[in-house]
């Protein structure tokens, strides 16, 4: 299927009867917007396929930094960061599950010893998962298919995939994971650079260069980044008031939140809500 005229992101969640042992619960793709981190905290495991672009995943107090074809699961109930990467956000292709026989099953895959594997031979998990996505968006549907859609994409990461992961980080890595989980818990609050660099008891200075040399970007443009990413995402999927949202993601004066919006995003926090939902009803 053509992919180019979806939307940034498009996913269908299953709406089934789940059973206990093995569901399929969501598949989809998202275009990252460039700098954007979230994090992922479920309660069910998700598998990313990255299709195009880069980032970075932080996750078990390791910084893995992924490029197109590399491959990363996150765990129920464990805390991961996701970060589009500035310059060229990826594409990801992506499916979840849950159920008592997802632990034996992934012993089966490429995931038995790693949270990631690097450079599958092509594309074609991708398109299996937009193909499936697109299906059950546009059809009726029973449990078996989403039985037979779950086991094709997990039969591409058996043991014969390629090899994991080696990590490696160096110190100042281990700096900057640090600053962007500070920021990625207090976003919403005041987020003082003083404040970050007693806490790692670094330098300001050096905590400045650290940051820009790993991020390209200072930290004060990434907290931004990081307030301006998470009131689009509550633009896109709440009705709260622009008023609201701006106190949400950490700015106590409207004013600079609309100023700051639009200076980042090229329109007001109205026209992107109302855009989003254009594009939605598409």
């Amino acid at each position: 299927m053509d992919s180019l005229n979806l939307p940034n992101f498009y996913n269908h969640n299953v709406n089934l009867n789940q059973n206990e042992f093995l569901n399929l619960i969501q598949c989809g793709r998202d275009i990252g917007t460039p700098g954007f981190s979230y994090p992922h905290y479920n309660n069910f495991y998700l598998i990313n396929i990255v299709k195009s672009g880069k980032g970075t995943l932080e996750t078990q107090g390791k910084i893995y930094n992924l490029s197109p074809n590399d491959v990363f699961i996150t765990y129920p109930n464990e805390l991961s960061i996701l970060t589009a990467d500035n310059k060229n956000p990826w594409e990801l292709c992506f499916f979840a599950f849950s159920g008592k026989a997802c632990t034996e099953i992934l012993q089966r895959t490429a995931f038995k010893d790693a949270v990631i594997i690097t450079q599958l031979k092509d594309n074609s998990l991708s398109n299996d998962i937009l193909d499936a996505t697109h299906y059950m968006n546009n059809h009726s549907y029973n449990e078996f298919l989403t039985f037979e859609y779950l086991f094709k994409f997990l039969t591409s990461l058996n043991v014969t995939a390629p090899h994991t992961y080696i990590h490696n980080e160096n110190r100042e890595q281990k700096y900057v994971s640090e600053i962007k989980k500070y920021i990625q818990s207090n976003y919403m609050g005041s987020v003082k650079v003083n404040e970050i660099a007693d806490k790692l008891n670094i330098n300001r200075s050096h905590l400045y260069r650290i940051f820009k040399n790993e991020m390209d970007m200072g930290v004060e443009d990434y907290i931004v980044s990081i307030r301006i990413n998470h009131a689009k995402v509550l633009l896109k999927t709440t009705e709260f008031s622009v008023a609201n949202i701006a106190s949400r993601v950490g700015y106590k004066n409207y004013t600079t939140f609309f100023k700051r919006f639009k200076q980042t995003v090229g329109i007001t926090p109205l026209e992107y809500r109302q855009k989003q939902k254009e594009n939605n009803n598409q």
